[in-house]
């Protein structure tokens, strides 16, 4: 059979060279959630809008769901410091199972997209929180501004949905890739990139 070695009476495909075709099931599952939690999140912001926006709710006291019931130091913040924590460290996790799939599965520019738009600037939503988290320590709670909301002029609210939408585009868009690659079942035969380019 063509493309086979075989090893006395049993038939053995060859090694792979470089990277695997697919995503492990643990890494898959683990994205998995990663993508519906941050999901979850997305909408906790979106909620978040839709309380000072709508609803005239005051920026301070729009806390979304969770942040009516999770507060310390009369914040939710503590809970998105916690929350983009767990965020971050899954994201890095997620860096070499997607590597190893790329460019068999994940396009080198979506991987390189994920790195970007999730991975790095999920990194510095973390420096902001920091930031955040040390103007509720100083202060006893809030006002406990960051540095792009002060440096640009928007809100907290809408800053951090914007922070929150773009990190989710990246893992979102990986996921995308990597479910369809599940469901049929194939690796890099090239006929995707005709239809989705290299993206």
């Amino acid at each position: 059979m063509p493309g086979l070695i075989t090893r006395g009476t049993t038939p053995v495909a060859p090694a792979a060279s470089g990277r695997a075709a697919s995503l492990s099931d643990a890494a898959f599952y683990f994205m998995t959630a990663v993508v519906a939690i941050q999901g979850a999140h997305v909408i906790e912001h979106i909620v978040q809008l839709l309380q000072v926006s709508v609803f005239g709710v005051a920026e301070g006291d729009a806390l979304g769901l969770l942040g009516y019931v999770v507060q310390f130091n009369g914040t939710e913040e503590w809970l998105h410091l916690g929350y983009n924590t767990s965020y971050l460290i899954s994201l890095y996790g997620l860096i070499v199972p997607l590597w190893r799939i790329t460019p068999a599965v994940l396009p080198s520019r979506a991987f390189w997209f994920f790195i970007a738009a999730s991975v790095c600037l999920e990194t510095w939503h973390m420096v902001e929180h920091g930031v955040i988290i040390s103007n509720v320590i100083a202060n006893g709670g809030c006002p406990c501004p960051g540095i792009g909301d002060v440096a640009l002029g928007l809100s907290d609210t809408i800053l951090h949905l914007f922070y929150n939408l773009i990190a989710y585009a990246g893992v979102a868009l990986a996921y995308a890739l990597v479910l369809r690659n599940r469901q049929t079942g194939r690796g890099n035969e090239g006929s995707d990139r005709h239809r989705y380019g290299d993206f």
